[in-house]
């Protein structure tokens, strides 16, 4: 698997840079942690890799294709964007997971089990039969990320996964994303010293400045 931006950058609504000249790959087990301060377009920019938002130029390369040449809902399963807060949908996360299981991208993926994924980090199996909406923020971010680490995705664009977790189940969730490929936003230096195979610093955007600094 390889996996790479070249030169990707978005604009503000006033029509200045967000970010600029982003550029970086991954390989197959590399985690990318991607940290900043708040207004920088961390989030932004995982949307833009996960063909959410607009971007007005660059190019994004899974296996040297494009996205436009796999077909937007099928990259949207290979690349796979879990938001840090998850909205609160009806029914319950057992009835989300089979009801998006039958969506044609995903009929040809084989799947893992999503309970027993979120077991791993302190989810009963009867939770999955409960309405989201009887669900803590934790027990939402740990079954929306289960549900996506099933799917099998080539990469997880992950926007502060453990940002409503303790520090135990952190460690947990942490240990299963080290077997994925995963771009991760985060605002904890430790959890980027414990998971990442490549850090990078977004800041704010100025004339003749690069936005992205690679840090490893």
């Amino acid at each position: 698997m390889n996996f790479k931006l070249e030169d990707l950058y978005k604009l503000k609504s006033d029509g200045t840079f967000l970010f600029r000249d982003i550029s970086f790959s991954l390989k197959k087990g590399d985690i990318l942690t991607i940290s900043g301060p708040s207004g920088v377009g961390k989030t932004t920019l995982l949307k833009c890799i996960a063909q959410l938002t607009l971007y007005e130029g660059g190019s994004i390369y899974l296996n040297d294709r494009t996205p436009e040449e796999y077909g937007i809902p099928v990259w949207r399963t290979r690349v796979m964007y879990v938001p840090q807060r998850t909205p609160i949908m009806p029914g319950t996360p057992m009835e989300f997971y089979n009801k998006m299981s039958d969506f044609g991208a995903q009929r040809t993926i084989y799947h893992n089990d999503p309970i027993e994924i979120s077991q791993r980090w302190g989810i009963s199996e009867e939770l999955w039969d409960k309405p989201w909406n009887h669900l803590s923020g934790g027990e939402i971010q740990r079954v929306s990320l289960a549900i996506a680490i099933s799917c099998n995705p080539d990469v997880l664009l992950l926007d502060e996964p453990t940002s409503a977790l303790d520090p135990n189940t952190t460690l947990l969730v942490e240990e299963t994303l080290k077997e994925h490929t995963c771009i991760i936003v985060t605002h904890s230096p430790e959890q980027e010293t414990r998971i990442s195979t490549k850090t990078y610093k977004l800041n704010h955007y100025y004339e003749n400045r690069h936005a992205l600094v690679l840090i490893d």
